[in-house]
């Protein structure tokens, strides 16, 4: 009787050493999940910081092409132009012609080249 007993001791110490195994096994998952979860619980909050820098960014962006439209409209060239380099429009009269009569036949372009290089 007492080499039935050692057996079912011996199992009932193999059966714990088992479930003990088992258990550690499971803790040290669960250990590993609650660290992914509290990972990706980071992950995700600098996800949302960047969203809303990118959303802060992007209405830069639009502020800055509104004012690139605003001042690249042809009327406020034309005040700038006018008002700040006294720019005017040409008439006969503030026009002038480049080089000697011979050189209108020759065209603008050979005029600007003759002047350039003399």
């Amino acid at each position: 009787m007492k080499k039935r007993e050692r057996k079912a001791q011996s199992n009932n110490m193999r059966h714990r050493k088992q479930l003990v195994k088992l258990l550690s096994a499971v803790m040290l998952g669960l250990f590993v999940l609650i660290g992914m979860r509290s990972y990706a619980a980071i992950i995700q909050h600098e996800n949302n910081v960047l969203m809303e820098e990118n959303a802060y960014i992007q209405a830069e962006i639009d502020s800055l092409s509104s004012q690139i439209v605003e001042e690249t409209k042809i009327t406020k060239i034309e005040q700038v132009a006018t008002t700040k380099y006294g720019m005017v429009y040409p008439t006969p009269d503030n026009c002038v012609k480049l080089g000697a009569e011979e050189s209108e036949e020759q065209g603008l372009a050979a005029t600007i080249r003759s002047e350039a290089y003399n």
